[in-house]
C-alpha cells in the first residue's frame, strides 16, 4: 500500500539514514600490473598466474564455471585479453581512473533519494574480460557489484557523464530484493524500466546516449508504442528467455522495433505511473502490487492487440537463443541482466 504524506512530508523518507557507501575496490591496477609483469612467458604459465592474483582479489568472478565455459575456452578468453589489451590501454586507464570518482559520487547521490538503501554490495572496478560494463554477479554466495573498465572504455562515449549508468544499476541493486523470485517477461520491463527512469529523473541533463535510450529510437516509440507494448503483452507472465532476449538485449531485436526496446516501453510504462505516484513508491511495490497495474499500463499504450504481434515474437526467439557463446555474442549470461552488455567482446 502507498504510504501517505502528512503536512507534505513523506516520513518513511526521512526515518532511514543511509549507510555510507562502500569504498571502490579497484582491480584495475591489478590487470595492469600482471599484463605488464607477465610479457614474454609461455601463454599457460601467464594464464595460470593471472588466475591466481585474481582469485585472491576477488575470489570466483574469474571463473569458467561461473560462465558455464570450458576451462580452455576461458584460458583461451585471459590469453586474449592480453593480447588486444594494447589497443584499448590508454583509454582503460583514463577511464579506470575517472570512473573511480564518478561511481562514489553517484553513491552518494543515489542514497540522497533512496536513503533506505541500507548497506550497498562490495563493488569491483576492474577488468571483465569483456564480459560487462556493469551489473551484479554472485560470487560466494553473496552479491557484488562489477563495474567493468574494459568494456566502459570500449563501449562507452570518452566524455561521457557516467552517473546515469551508475545510478541505473544502484536502482537494480536497491530493488532486487523486492523482484528477487519474479522472473516473468513482465518483471524485466518494470525492473529495466524503472532503473532508466531513476537514472534519467536523477540526471535531468544526462545525453539519450548516458541513459541507453538513443534519441531517434525512444521518439519512435513514444509516437507508436502499441507495437512494443503488444509484443510484452503477448508473453507478459512468461519466464522463457526466447522472449526475453529480442525485447532486452544488445544484438537482436523483434522486426520493426529497435534493440532493447523493452527498455523503452518499461521506461514509458513507469513514466505513465510516476504522474500520478512518488516513484520512491512505486518502488516499494511488490509483485504481486506492481503486476496488474503494469498490465493496465500496458494496455492503454497497446490498444486493440492482434495476433501478428505474439507471430513477430516468436520468429526472432529462435534466433536469440543461440546468441552467446565463448566466441562472442551480445546476450548477458545471468538471469536477470543488466544493460546491454557483450557477454564476450574477445
Amino acid at each position: 500500500m502507498l504510504r501517505r504524506c502528512i503536512l507534505g512530508f513523506c516520513g518513511f523518507w526521512l526515518v532511514a539514514a543511509a549507510a555510507p557507501p562502500p569504498a571502490i575496490i579497484d582491480l584495475t591496477g591489478d590487470f595492469v600490473r600482471i599484463y605488464e609483469a607477465t610479457r614474454g612467458i609461455p601463454k599457460a604459465e601467464r594464464v595460470a598466474r593471472f588466475k591466481a592474483e585474481m582469485a585472491r582479489r576477488i575470489p570466483g568472478f574469474y571463473e569458467a564455471k561461473r560462465r558455464d565455459w570450458s576451462d580452455a575456452e576461458y584460458d583461451d578468453l585471459i590469453d586474449r585479453s592480453f593480447e588486444r589489451f594494447p589497443k584499448i590501454e590508454v583509454a582503460f586507464k583514463a577511464r579506470a581512473a575517472s570512473v573511480a570518482s564518478q561511481l562514489a559520487d553517484a553513491q552518494i547521490d543515489f542514497a540522497r533519494t533512496f536513503p533506505d538503501i541500507g548497506a550497498m554490495p562490495p563493488t569491483y572496478l576492474l577488468h571483465s574480460l569483456g564480459e560487462m560494463d556493469g551489473g551484479t554477479r554472485e560470487l560466494g554466495g553473496r552479491t557484488v557489484l562489477v563495474f567493468g573498465a574494459d568494456q566502459i572504455a570500449r563501449v562507452h562515449r570518452a566524455d561521457a557523464n557516467e552517473r546515469p549508468f551508475f545510478e541505473h544499476e544502484l536502482f537494480h541493486v536497491y530493488h532486487e530484493p523486492r523482484f528477487k523470485n519474479c522472473n516473468a517477461l513482465w518483471c524485466s520491463l518494470w525492473e529495466e524500466g524503472f532503473a532508466t527512469y531513476v537514472a534519467a529523473t536523477l540526471n535531468p541533463g544526462a545525453k539519450p546516449d548516458e541513459l541507453y535510450m538513443p534519441a531517434a529510437d525512444l521518439a519512435a516509440i513514444k509516437a507508436d508504442p502499441a507495437p512494443a507494448a503488444c509484443a510484452v503483452l503477448a508473453h507478459f507472465g512468461s519466464e522463457d528467455e526466447v522472449y526475453y532476449k529480442p525485447l532486452f538485449n544488445g544484438g537482436s531485436h523483434v522486426p520493426g522495433l529497435p534493440e532493447r526496446a523493452g527498455y523503452f516501453i518499461g521506461f514509458l510504462v513507469v513514466q505513465q505511473l510516476a504522474a500520478s505516484h512518488d516513484f520512491r513508491d512505486l518502488a516499494q511495490w511488490s509483485p504481486a502490487e506492481a503486476e496488474p497495474v503494469v498490465r493496465a499500463t500496458l494496455q492503454k499504450l497497446a490498444g486493440k492487440c492482434g495476433p501478428r504481434q505474439s507471430r513477430v515474437l516468436r520468429r526472432t526467439s529462435s534466433d536469440a537463443v543461440a546468441s552467446a557463446s565463448p566466441s562472442g555474442g551480445s546476450s548477458e549470461s545471468v538471469s536477470k541482466p543488466i544493460f546491454a552488455k557483450p557477454q564476450s567482446s574477445y
